[in-house]
């Protein structure tokens, strides 16, 4: 058994090192700038952003995409489902500002079988001017080469998609914390790693770009939107087809205070997306969260005292990588942070193994319920989830005020 738990201990060791060295060097690749040339200048590119409600820093997240260094001409679609959406004045005063930006807003009711984001995504589609298409999260911030570094892998037919992992930062209370690791881990240190070693662990919807020909001989992104994954099923399909999916640069998502029912939630998407793949994936990561907490337990039932050290320095280790964990995604370190390794683990193994015995999930204030896959079978505004983020967005709010007063006291 010791020989085992060794065994295990340097493999799993091994591959969390190697998870932290795949962030950093992807990160450093991310912030190094190139500049656009002419060879972008011939490629026009249209920018869908699907959006609802306001997202924490919604400024300062649009002025990045006004800084972008692409030389190309460049179209971009803000595509709401509620005319009443407070997002909408806010990009029509960033249309204004910006007269020399080809800027479109769009408001369409959900269309019937799809998700809030597809929705907004098929029908920012429709205006589309240029064959190159990129989609963007409105909680997103990019670098000033975001673009170029998305569009050119697009030029080689071979390659169908590329995707990009976001690095969540900021956020002081336990459950924002909570949020952010569960985010980081599972999109950068676990889906990015995994795609960027060529495993067929779909795509990430946080921004993406295709062909807009391809969307269209896939069935269109309506083919997709019937699920609360669809960005896992349209990387599946194109990895299926024979396409290469290429990892694009790490976004930026930067938070303030998010509530633990949102962790739950997301929580809950994973696990159908895992459950998707039942036979095989399941398992593997029941394994990749559970094995050194089996260890501990089999120790303690056991009795076995050197298992149970081993264990314990295992825990050690794992609290230490995710420690680094927090440095390497540009989050400073907060003393809350050493609890959540071992927490996310046992966490999210709950999750994968309980979670959909009730199928329902909250998303931006819609209810859906959902089975295997995340395909919904029925949806519903939810006034609960509805007046949380409305309290959350009247909080920052009133903390960016007062921020903006002492500033003026000063």
């Amino acid at each position: 058994m010791m020989y085992f738990a060794i065994i295990l201990g340097i493999l799993f060791c091994s591959f969390w090192i190697a998870q932290l060295v795949f962030v950093y060097l992807h990160l450093h690749w991310t912030d190094t700038i190139i500049e656009s040339d002419e060879r972008d200048e011939k490629v026009p590119v249209t920018v869908i952003h699907p959006v609802k409600d306001l997202d924490f820093e919604f400024e300062k997240n649009l002025e990045s995409w006004r800084n972008q260094n692409y030389r190309g001409k460049v179209q971009h679609i803000f595509s709401f489902q509620d005319p009443d959406d407070p997002a909408i004045k806010v990009v029509e005063k960033f249309k204004e500002q910006n007269p020399d930006m080809d800027i479109e807003i769009t408001v369409n009711p959900i269309i019937e079988g799809l998700n809030g984001k597809s929705s907004n995504m098929v029908h920012g589609l429709k205006l589309a001017k240029y064959d190159i298409v990129l989609f963007g999260d409105s909680d997103i911030r990019i670098k000033p080469d975001f673009i170029v570094k998305m569009v050119r892998p697009l030029l080689d037919e071979s390659v169908g998609m590329t995707t990009c992992g976001q690095i969540n930062i900021g956020g002081r209370d336990f459950w924002t914390r909570f949020f952010t690791f569960v985010q980081n881990s599972e999109t950068d240190f676990i889906w990015a790693f995994l795609t960027k070693l060529g495993f067929d662990v779909g795509a990430t919807g946080a921004a993406f770009g295709m062909r807009k020909q391809l969307i269209k001989d896939i069935g269109g992104l309506e083919a997709f939107g019937g699920s609360l994954l669809e960005d896992l099923h349209l990387g599946n399909t194109l990895y299926r087809m024979g396409y290469k999916l290429i990892l694009g640069p790490f976004l930026e998502c930067h938070v303030n205070k998010i509530p633990k029912e949102k962790s739950f939630n997301y929580a809950k998407r994973i696990a159908i997306g895992i459950k998707t793949h039942i036979a095989i994936d399941l398992p593997a990561f029941v394994i990749m969260l559970f094995w050194y907490w089996s260890l501990f337990i089999i120790a303690v039932f056991t009795m076995n005292k050197k298992l149970l050290l081993l264990s314990l320095l295992y825990m050690l280790f794992r609290t230490i990588h995710g420690c680094f964990h927090r440095l390497v995604t540009k989050n400073k370190f907060l003393p809350v942070d050493i609890i959540m390794p071992l927490f996310f683990d046992l966490f999210g193994t709950f999750y994968l193994l309980y979670s959909f015995n009730r199928p329902y999930v909250v998303w931006r204030g819609i209810e859906y319920k959902v089975k295997k896959g995340g395909f919904i079978e029925s949806m519903s505004l939810n006034d609960a989830a509805l007046l949380n983020e409305e309290v959350l967005d009247d909080d920052i709010i009133i903390e960016e005020t007062e921020n903006e007063a002492i500033k003026e006291k000063k």
